[in-house]
C-alpha cells in the first residue's frame, strides 16, 4: 500500500514518526533511482520519502559527526534536513543531485547550530574535547596540521598593516601599548587593527573551514599563531 498525504496532513511528529517505526516500503524500492523516488515524493508520497532517509541517512551522519563532532547535533541536523526536503517537496527537480540538496541545507543547519555551540561554553568544550589537539591519534593530528594552514591562510589575507599589527600581537605576545610604540600609531589604532583582524579571520574560519577547526579558533586558552 502506497502512504499519500496532503501537504497538511503530515506533521513533524508524524515525520519522525515514520522515520523510526514505520516498516512500509516501496515495492522493489531497490530499483527506484533517486529522480523516480523525487518524482512520487512530489507527489506527496511518503513512502519514498522514508527510502531516501534510509538511503541518505548513514552517509549524512558520517560527514555531519566530522563536521559537527556531536552526535545529538549530527542526528537533529538530519532531521531538520529531511522536514525541510518535504516541505520543499513539490520544488524539488528530479533532474538535479538529491545529495546536492542534502548537502546545500545540512550545511546551513550545521552553520546555525555552530552559532549556537560557539555561545554555550558547555557545548563548546564537549567538542574541543572531542577534537583533543595533543592526541596521537594521526587524524586528530592532521585536523590540528589542517586548523594552523587554515589560520596562516587567513593571517596572509589580511592587510599589510593589520597583519603586522596581528603577528606581533599574537606571534610576539607583545601588549597594544607595545606595538603601538614600535609602529607609531595610538593605542586605539592597534586596538582596532586587532578587532577587525579577528573578525576577517573569523569570517574566514566560516567560509572555508569546519566547526572543531573554527572552535579551535574561539578558544580563549589556545594559542593562536
Amino acid at each position: 500500500m502506497v502512504l499519500l498525504f496532503t501537504p497538511n496532513t503530515l506533521c513533524p511528529s508524524f515525520l519522525l514518526f515514520l522515520f523510526f517505526k514505520t516498516n512500509t516500503a516501496l515495492p522493489g524500492k531497490d530499483t527506484y533511482d533517486d529522480a523516480l523516488l523525487i518524482q512520487e515524493l512530489r507527489q506527496n508520497n511518503a513512502e519514498a520519502f522514508i527510502e531516501l532517509y534510509n538511503r541518505y541517512h548513514v552517509q549524512m551522519y558520517s560527514w555531519l559527526i566530522r563536521f559537527v563532532k556531536l552526535p545529538e547535533f549530527a542526528e537533529d541536523i538530519i532531521q531538520e534536513t529531511f522536514l525541510k526536503i518535504w516541505e520543499i517537496r513539490h520544488r524539488l527537480n528530479p533532474a538535479q543531485s538529491f545529495p546536492a540538496y542534502l548537502y546545500r541545507i545540512s550545511r546551513n543547519k550545521a552553520f546555525k547550530s555552530l552559532k549556537k555551540i560557539s555561545l554555550d561554553e558547555t557545548l563548546r568544550k564537549q567538542v574541543l574535547i572531542q577534537f583533543e589537539i595533543e592526541s596521537d591519534d594521526p587524524e586528530k593530528r592532521l585536523r590540528w596540521l589542517q586548523y594552523q594552514q587554515l589560520l596562516e591562510n587567513a593571517v596572509n589575507r589580511l592587510p599589510a598593516q593589520r597583519q603586522k599589527v596581528f603577528k606581533l600581537c599574537r606571534q610576539n605576545n607583545k601588549t597594544y601599548d607595545e606595538v603601538a610604540n614600535e609602529l607609531g600609531i595610538s593605542r586605539n589604532t592597534v586596538k582596532e587593527h586587532m578587532v577587525k583582524a579577528m573578525q576577517d579571520i573569523r569570517q574566514y574560519f566560516y567560509r572555508y573551514g569546519e566547526i572543531s577547526l573554527i572552535l579551535l579558533f574561539c578558544s580563549p586558552v589556545l594559542i593562536l599563531y
